[in-house]
């Protein structure tokens, strides 16, 4: 099976409503091959089409590792894709969640581009550790003297 763009999976889904089952069985193995792919562009491809299947109620939680690794790429596009990700599939007692800490401590020492993304993700994945742990990062910038 050919690589998918999110447009491609929405056009499958609109044409193959008889058979929708099939065609999703089809487009997460599709998924699960992407994700495991050294090319973080295809990497983050398919964690926007597993984003988008989550809003139709299907689960991603098992790719939270690979999210993780898209949220650490060094490309803003990858990174917010990465967040997104984050946002919609991490909850409290997500297992990668603690491995995040250094990367979104690394990320809010970053450019401001990052920082804005970082922040928002932060703002939905937070738990008790992680505020515990980013409270110092986050409290300094609140009080330093430059917007950004």
């Amino acid at each position: 099976m050919w690589e998918r763009t999110l447009q491609d999976l929405i056009r499958g889904l609109r044409a193959n409503k008889n058979d929708e089952s099939k065609f999703i069985s089809q487009a997460m193995d599709e998924i699960r091959r992407e994700i495991k792919s050294k090319d973080m562009e295809l990497k983050a491809g398919a964690v926007m089409k597993l984003s988008y299947l989550d809003m139709l109620g299907y689960d991603m939680n098992w790719a939270s590792f690979h999210i993780v690794e898209v949220m650490s790429s060094p490309k803003i596009h990858l990174k917010s894709v990465g967040y997104l990700g984050a946002v919609q599939s991490f909850h409290e007692d997500t297992d990668v969640l603690m491995l995040t800490t250094n990367l979104l401590k690394k990320d809010l020492n970053s450019a401001p581009a990052d920082v804005a993304v970082t922040l928002n993700g932060v703002s939905s994945i937070m738990t008790a550790d992680l505020a515990r742990d980013l409270s110092p990062d986050l409290l300094r910038m609140l009080n330093h003297s430059r917007p950004h």
